[in-house]
């Protein structure tokens, strides 16, 4: 009987720590990720839907594809020099 109740509580323990760092249950752990992305996204903190900040995401990582190719073309272009 001991044992049963000490199996339970363990199994409780362990349960409770999943919720404690979002492993376990998905919703927990997409929302911390969803809050990281809100960090490094500009104007991310403001969008509390995930479409809008997935959107937002989108946009932004173009953003940066095209910074890169103008960064390489121009470096380019200097470089010929």
């Amino acid at each position: 009987m001991e044992e049963s109740r000490s199996s339970h509580r363990k199994e409780r323990n362990r349960m409770q720590t999943k919720k404690k760092t979002g492993r376990g249950s998905g919703s927990g752990s997409i929302q911390i990720k969803m809050r990281k992305l809100r960090v490094l996204i500009p104007g991310g903190r403001r969008l509390n839907q995930p479409d809008l900040l997935l959107s937002k995401t989108a946009d932004y990582i173009m953003h940066l594809e095209l910074r890169i190719r103008f960064l390489k073309a121009l470096s380019n272009m200097y470089s010929l020099s």
